[in-house]
């Protein structure tokens, strides 16, 4: 990584203090506990991290809370917002920072946002027995601790079928693919924001980079600030298959400008869920977001 420059210098001087504010655990679709997770960023001397498992606070529930292990840690969850194809929402996802645990509200739209993504994981695994791909439910959910995810899914198709091809599961499972389900009562845009900034936090689009069947980012961009989102993930592998190398970096560069132009704050993670499910993210090695960029993002809660 130390070879790869962002903004003319190494990935690896770029830090003024690491941060990794993109993580996930076993409570959404991550392989590792969160002890595991956090005990490798505080040891690896990240000043700040962020769990942001899909659509629950589960992980950091399992912890006790944020205090006292090893590293700053900041409230974070993963949204997913339903799809809006006229203002460029297609599997669009929204990372919620610095908003209250406790909050009532938050709590039980979570909830309601986990029973819902239950329903469409079902339903994705019985269009993926229809379309050649047989899979049980009860080992798909034997796998997951907390909310069902695509990566469990493929998992328990691979123990049965050791010779598919996990690209080709992703692409049938994803938007035009025989087994995609929408999914059903996602947060719209608009109410995500406002309800993570209800709750006292501020609101960042997730990886820009990985929103290749958008059309036109620019009206994704549009829709996300007309709706108040206040951050980009700019530091992020935004090229899958190249996450710390020059095509991440390029991508990078790029949407950094695009931060810069909405006025957004830029903030970053590697999205790490464990060496199944991303094989190329290293644990506790992505040194290309600054610490300072949390004060930044914090500062802008109402």
């Amino acid at each position: 990584m130390g070879h790869t420059t962002y903004n003319g210098r190494p990935l690896a001087e770029v830090s003024n203090g690491r941060a990794n504010l993109h993580l996930h655990t076993i409570f959404s679709d991550g392989e590792l506990p969160p002890r595991e997770v956090v005990a490798a960023h505080a040891a690896a001397g990240f000043r700040v991290i962020a769990l942001t498992d899909h659509d629950t606070l589960a992980g950091i529930d399992d912890l006790g809370g944020l205090e006292g292990h090893g590293a700053t840690m900041i409230p974070g969850v993963e949204l997913s917002i339903e799809d809006e194809p006229r203002r460029g929402l297609v599997e669009v996802h929204l990372l919620g920072y610095g908003f209250a645990l406790n909050n009532r509200r938050l709590r039980n739209r979570l909830h309601e946002a986990s029973e819902m993504r239950e329903a469409q994981k079902r339903e994705t695994v019985q269009r993926l027995a229809a379309s050649g791909f047989p899979v049980d439910w009860e080992a798909v959910r034997a796998r997951a601790r907390g909310n069902v995810g695509k990566p469990h899914i493929v998992a328990a198709i691979e123990a049965a079928q050791p010779d598919v091809k996990r690209e080709e599961l992703y692409a049938v499972m994803g938007p035009g693919g025989a087994a995609h389900v929408p999914r059903a009562k996602d947060l719209p845009l608009d109410e995500a924001v406002d309800l993570i900034a209800a709750a006292g936090g501020v609101s960042v689009l997730a990886h820009p980079g990985v929103y290749t069947h958008v059309p036109d980012l620019e009206v994704l961009f549009r829709s996300c600030a007309v709706a108040g989102v206040l951050g980009l993930e700019v530091t992020y592998p935004q090229a899958t298959d190249d996450p710390y190398g020059p095509k991440s970096a390029a991508l990078m560069d790029r949407f950094a400008k695009t931060a810069a132009s909405y006025g957004w704050v830029a903030t970053g993670g590697d999205d790490f869920h464990g060496p199944a499910v991303t094989p190329l993210i290293r644990l506790a090695q992505w040194t290309a977001t600054p610490a300072s960029c949390v004060d930044e993002l914090l500062a802008r809660r109402t």
